[in-house]
Order: structure tokens, then sequence, then C-alpha cells
């Protein structure tokens, strides 16, 4: 009788050890499966340097251009211009020279420039001159002029010049600023435009947008004459050169991959 008391004890013990080793079992389970659904619902965002930029172009009749302008008809964002130059001057101090002579009348030359990033920039050729046109603070642009009226600006945080920095009269907003149009004119009865997107503290260039146009509509993007934006990834512009006949409509799309 005792021996058969202390194996009903032993089955007991039995049964209680393995119903621990079972609920051990399930939440040892459980607990591995949390992480890994966590995991599955993370988003990693793509570093800016994977990302790549392309347009979509697509030619609109004058009716749907004006349907869309008047439907995202925003107020466009002016940045401050500064054309007074004894302001700029007092405001560009230790940053801008410029040679004052006389010959050059109201519009002083550019004769070297300490950009706020250590780069330094000096014109040594004294036929080509740089001439003051304006200071936009807000952007700390400096925009001169060139040979034959051509745009010539630096970007005084980074050193970077007119093809990259552009003229800042050019400059329209995409509405959360993420983007934006840009461009300046060479010299001739074009200008050259690009789109800019907001990376850091700085807006830097993705897209040649008159190249990358060209290649797609075959038309020559030369003078923008009007433009506004429906969203942070779509253009609306029109062509006014009138090379080829009256204005042309189009919407840009652009594509982040």
């Amino acid at each position: 009788m005792k021996k058969k008391l202390i194996s009903i004890l032993l089955f007991l013990l039995i049964i209680v050890g393995c119903d621990k080793k079972s609920d051990n079992e399930n939440l040892s389970s459980s607990e591995i499966q949390k992480p890994k659904d966590s995991l599955e619902s993370v988003s990693v965002e793509k570093p800016e340097k994977d990302i790549q930029y392309n347009i979509t172009v697509e030619k609109i009749d004058s009716l749907d251009y004006r349907h869309f302008a008047i439907k995202n008809a925003t107020k466009k964002k002016n940045l401050t211009k500064i054309t007074d130059f004894n302001q700029a001057k007092k405001l560009l101090k230790g940053i801008v020279e410029f040679d004052e002579n006389p010959d050059f009348g109201a519009y002083p030359a550019v004769k070297q420039i300490h950009f706020r990033n250590g780069k330094e920039y000096g014109n040594t050729n004294e036929y080509d001159y740089y001439f003051f046109v304006a200071y936009y603070p807000e952007e700390d642009i400096l925009l001169c002029e060139g040979g034959h009226t051509t745009d010539v600006s630096f970007n005084l945080k980074n050193g970077k010049e007119t093809e990259e920095t552009g003229n800042p009269d050019y400059i329209n907003f995409s509405p959360s600023e993420k983007f934006r149009l840009n461009g300046h004119f060479g010299g001739q009865e074009c200008s050259s435009y690009f789109i800019q997107k907001k990376i850091g503290n700085d807006y830097v260039k993705i897209i040649q947008l008159d190249e990358e146009f060209e290649k797609l509509t075959k038309v020559w993007l030369c003078v923008v004459s009007e433009a506004f934006w429906a969203d942070d990834n779509t253009l609306y512009l029109t062509e006014g050169s009138n090379f080829e006949g009256p204005k042309k409509y189009f919407k840009v799309k652009i594509i982040e991959k």
C-alpha cells in the first residue's frame, strides 16, 4: 500500500512538471513571436544617396492649365532682396570684398569672397568683372551680372556658383518647400532651369530640368513664363519663347525611386 501511494505521488509530480514545461514553451514561443511582428511593422527610410530622381512631362491645353492654376492659386513666397549696395556691403563685411572703382559706377565689382565654409574665390581676370546686383540674406546668395548680362551667383554658405545656385528671382517653392524650381539667365535668349530639393539645411540640384524636358518632349524649355505647384511633386509651367508658335502648357511630375 505504501509503495502504491508513492507511485501515485510520483505520477502527479510528473504531470505537474509537464504542465509547467508546456506553459514555459508557450511563453517562450509568444515572446519570440512579438519581436518578429514588431520588426515587420518598421518602415526603413531610404538614404538620400540611394534616391534617384526623374520626371514625366505631359502637354496639356490652356483650359486645363487655367483650371489647375485657379484651383491651386497661392501667394508665391518672395525672398528678401537687398539691391542697395551700401546696405549689402555692411551685411557682407568680412565675407565679400568689392572693387569700388568709380569707373564701375553704382555697381561695384566682386574682388574676393571668403565663403562661410572656408572656401575662397578671387577674380584673377581684370577684364572680366562680376558686378553687384543684389544680396538675398535668407538664402545667403550674392547675385551679380557678368558679360552679356549673364547671371552670376554665389552661395556664400558653401561656395557653390551659378549652375547650382541659380538666380533667386527664379525660385518657385513647392507647397511644403521640399522642392523648388530655379534657374538663371545665360546671356543669350534662353535661360537654364533646374529642380532643387531641400536636403538638410541646403537646397541641392537634383534635375537639370531643361535638358530632361527636351529629351521627353522635343521642346526647348527656353523661357518659363509662368509656373505653379499643385503639390510637392507636380509642377505646371508654360514655355513662352514663341520660337515655335504660341505659348505651350505642360504638367511636370517629379518621380523619386
